[in-house]
């Protein structure tokens, strides 16, 4: 792994833990959470995309429905835990987006079960 690669891991791991940290000192860690997995989801998606060494063997069509259960995972994920954090008062602004996440979430699994 490069040394560019090691250093924005390193900062995104940084930037996100931060973004926990200050959302737990707010009152609103929920929120904070979902943010991290989301885009958590969205630097898996990036390594699985680049991957620094490519195999012969590599199989395209195995590597691209590991993006989109990636993907799906995200969206799943930010919206379970926007549920929860609409659920524990956090803002009900949650309530309008969490069945969008839900929604982008069940057709990158319908995606994937077809492809």
């Amino acid at each position: 792994m490069s040394a560019v690669r090691v250093f924005w891991l390193t900062l995104f791991a940084i930037g996100a833990a931060a973004v926990f940290a200050t959302g737990v000192s707010m009152g609103q860690p929920w929120t904070a959470a979902a943010f991290v997995v989301f885009f958590t989801s969205r630097v898996a998606r990036s390594e699985i995309r680049r991957r620094q060494v490519r195999r012969r063997t590599d199989d395209a069509v195995s590597r691209a429905n590991q993006f989109i259960l990636v993907t799906a995972a995200g969206w799943l994920g930010a919206g379970v835990l926007a549920v929860v954090a609409a659920l524990s008062a956090e803002g009900q602004e949650w309530l309008y987006v969490a069945p969008l996440f839900f929604l982008f979430g069940a057709l990158h699994l319908y995606l994937a079960r077809k492809s």
